[in-house]
């Protein structure tokens, strides 16, 4: 079996990773058998989709492929001779093999699958494609997919309570996931979260929004003193994707604010008419270019963590806040 997935989404498509690994995958033999490959190069990939089990049961290989389709650091090409050789081997995959081609795209980035490529093409005749596309706050799908793992942690809110979550923890999936893990322990073993459970339980995520204000103001000195305290509470990559999602908002709302009023923006986005006032009150004296400009630090930040590129993951992130 086939399947081809990208998308920002990177938690939900971890989510179907384990979906497809528990149905595919003896437990006995997981550690032989589940095999994860990042961007192998033509011989390998061959080897890869002919491979057989080392041992008992069925093979599931993950194969992230990001090199494949975007021109980025180390990027991989395949001759036409290849493309023949590796169609034919896609159809004649082994039965106890599962492959699952990834291609995750980074958070905020246009980027975009080229359907036009033939390596995109010969997979795509063959596997079973889904996208997961990044989540945008105001859209009803992020909502009931909120609701979706609520029911599945046996906990309830209500869509005011759901809202209020969305604007507070922002549009990072596994962030928001984890939030709901504390919340549901701290409150057990009532189920029905309110308002007031948010605003005690995650409260680390409130300081990010106070760091969100010291960096769009320019104050280095108090931005760069609360991420170091921050740090001592969560990981800089949850840190950093925070930032990524307030300052997306932040200019989602300064673009909005030129041709639309707080009420227009607010049935827009989903959030309370109140909120979005005292946001674009924040926003009145920040050009766009400055909110651009720290979203392309903070994006550089990832791609050099992400990457490899820096030892210190928490300095790339220093250095995006300080500018």
């Amino acid at each position: 079996m086939l399947y081809f997935f990208f998308g920002q989404e990177e938690f939900n498509i971890e989510i179907e990773i384990e979906k497809i690994k528990s149905k595919t995958v003896d437990k006995t033999f997981a550690a032989a058998n589940y095999r994860v490959y990042n961007n192998p190069v033509f011989s390998e990939l061959i080897e890869i989709l002919q491979s057989a089990p080392l041992m008992f049961g069925k093979v599931l290989s993950v194969i992230n492929c990001e090199k494949y389709f975007f021109d980025i650091k180390g990027k991989i090409n395949f001759e036409d001779k290849e493309l023949k050789i590796l169609e034919n081997v896609l159809q004649t995959v082994p039965d106890a093999l599962t492959v699952i081609f990834v291609c995750k795209i980074p958070r905020d980035e246009i980027k975009k699958i080229d359907t036009r490529r033939k390596i995109y093409k010969i997979i795509s005749k063959y596997a079973q494609i889904s996208e997961f596309p990044e989540f945008k706050p105001y859209q009803k799908e992020y909502a009931a997919w909120i609701q979706k793992r609520l029911k599945q942690k046996e906990l309830f809110a209500s869509s005011d309570t759901v809202s209020f979550l969305i604007e507070r923890l922002g549009t990072n999936l596994r962030i928001v996931d984890n939030e709901l893990e504390k919340i549901k322990l701290s409150i057990y073993p009532e189920k029905n979260i309110k308002n007031a459970d948010i605003e005690k339980i995650c409260t680390s995520t409130q300081d990010i929004f106070l760091l969100t204000d010291y960096i769009l103001l320019g104050k280095k000195d108090l931005a760069l003193s609360e991420y170091k305290k921050l740090c001592t509470e969560k990981h800089y990559l949850e840190i950093a994707a925070v930032l990524q999602t307030n300052f997306s908002r932040l200019l989602g709302l300064k673009v909005d604010s030129l041709s639309m009023s707080a009420s227009e923006i607010s049935r827009k986005t989903g959030m309370h008419e109140f909120v979005v006032k005292k946001q674009l009150e924040k926003l009145k004296n920040i050009p766009a270019d400055k909110i651009i400009g720290i979203r392309r630090r903070l994006l550089e930040a990832e791609y050099l963590m992400k990457s490899g590129d820096m030892q210190f993951g928490d300095l790339a992130v220093e250095l995006a806040i300080m500018g």
